[in-house]
């Protein structure tokens, strides 16, 4: 496909992490996924069509597509599986060169952008009785034409042959490693994505640890890195901001609120989990692997369940932190004793956190709020982020009545991966890229 010089087709430029058929064959179709607030969204659609069309036919209009995925029954007792139908709005409709940029020439390549929303596009499923999200199995979309395209022979095309079940193509995941696994001395076996950088040798740079949270668990890193919007953290502003970082994703292949074998989680009361000694293992680990990771600048975050596990960590052993970020934290405030927290405060150790009062998953009364308190009252170098509620703050999603749209009150992450969080006239990004480890306990 590709000619000297010329740049790579698009599903071989994009890391095409679900594959149906060949892609890039006549009539298949390459949904492309990017990172949204509320997780991956199927934003743009590449049609290969049998043989090529005149691009100046080529319109939004004559575009119809139907989204056709599995999805939940929650209006059940037990919720059922289903399968839920969609109309997508076809926002541009342009005709594209294999790699995908514009063209005025004659093409069997059509790019379909779709509008998304935190209700519409998305390409992952959230099991209610699993507590976790996958991709959609089936994911299916539906071209078809309104009117008539135009061909160089001057015979209408008035019928699209697509196979309906797209290759997923995440371009947000480009250069992240999504391979890693490491098993503990605990016995247990982590799956971890790994964004690296090019640099100089010899230069230095921080490594900012991400811990997803309840519904990315498993063993599909791709999964924690698209379940929120971490393909932030290794996009032009974050990464501009930071001076350049590396980034690390772990997943647990079940809850990192577990706390007994025997699986249990939910009903945690603030005891260590059973994935700590494996994780901090694995930091060390990924330390050892790239000696280029300044070892003073080793942040740690995450949101929900990997609040917890943020928590879990630097409540342990914060001299390996330069600074730690829980979000919507799950670790119970009983748990934790007044002594764990004194240590932690007299640590040193720098803390933002981050959550909403109307967070209705996590309540914040018995867990951030009276934490944040305690550590204040003993003088710890804390910052925090405490938001009234969760909303769109980019413009493009209202309400029907134009207001912005409002997340559910858990989602307070979202404030995070778009930089902003705020605390006086201090904000988490730089304060973030700052963090220093050096004064304090060495690796």
């Amino acid at each position: 496909m590709m000619t000297h010089g010329s740049k790579p087709a698009l599903w071989e430029a994009v890391p095409v992490l679900r594959a149906s058929g060949q892609p890039g064959a006549p009539g298949t179709q390459l949904a492309l996924v990017e990172g949204c607030p509320w997780g991956p969204a199927v934003s743009r659609v590449l049609l290969v069509l049998p043989r090529p069309v005149c691009s100046d036919s080529v319109t939004a209009d004559r575009f119809q597509v139907w989204e056709e995925k599995e999805a939940f029954d929650k209006a059940e007792p037990v919720p059922a599986r289903m399968l839920s139908r969609t109309r997508r709005t076809v926002r541009q409709a342009a005709a594209v060169t294999a790699a995908g940029a514009p063209t005025r020439q004659d093409s069997p390549y059509i790019l379909l952008t779709l509008a998304v929303s935190p209700a519409e596009g998305c390409p992952f499923c959230f099991n209610p009785l699993t507590q976790k999200a996958d991709w959609c199995d089936p994911y299916r979309l539906t071209v078809t034409l309104t009117a008539p395209l135009s061909t160089p022979e001057g015979k209408p095309l008035d019928h699209l042959e697509l196979d309906p079940e797209p290759s997923m193509g995440v371009p947000c995941l480009a250069g992240v490693r999504l391979d890693g696994v490491f098993t503990g001395s605990g016995g247990h076996t982590l799956h971890y994505a790994f964004y690296g950088l090019d640099h100089p040798a010899g230069e230095k740079h921080p490594l900012v640890i991400w811990l997803h949270g309840t519904g990315e668990g498993g063993t599909n890193p791709a999964v924690a890195a698209l379940g929120n919007q971490v393909s932030a953290l290794w996009g032009e502003t974050f990464q501009k901001e930071m001076g350049g970082a590396y980034v690390l994703a772990p997943q647990t292949p079940t809850y990192w609120m577990q706390y007994t074998e025997k699986g249990d989680w939910k009903d945690n009361p603030g005891v260590s989990s059973v994935y700590h000694q494996d994780l901090m293992e694995l930091i060390r680990a990924v330390l050892a692997e790239y000696p280029d990771i300044d070892r003073d600048r080793v942040t740690v975050g995450g949101c929900s369940n990997g609040g917890y596990m943020t928590m879990d960590l630097v409540l342990d052993d914060p001299s390996l932190f330069a600074a730690a970020y829980p979000i919507c934290e799950a670790y119970r405030d009983a748990g934790i004793s007044d002594r764990q927290l004194k240590a932690l405060a007299e640590s040193g150790l720098p803390l933002w956190f981050v959550y909403a009062e109307n967070d209705p998953i996590v309540p914040p009364a018995a867990h951030a709020a009276p934490t944040i308190r305690r550590l204040r009252a003993m003088g710890a170098d804390l910052h925090a982020t405490v938001l009234p509620k969760v909303v769109d703050e980019t413009g493009l999603y209202t309400r029907p009545n134009g207001s912005p749209y409002e997340y559910n009150g858990h989602f307070s992450w979202v404030y995070f991966f778009q930089g902003l969080c705020t605390d006086g006239g201090e904000s988490l990004w730089p304060w973030l890229a700052r963090q220093n480890r050096s004064g304090r306990n060495k690796i």
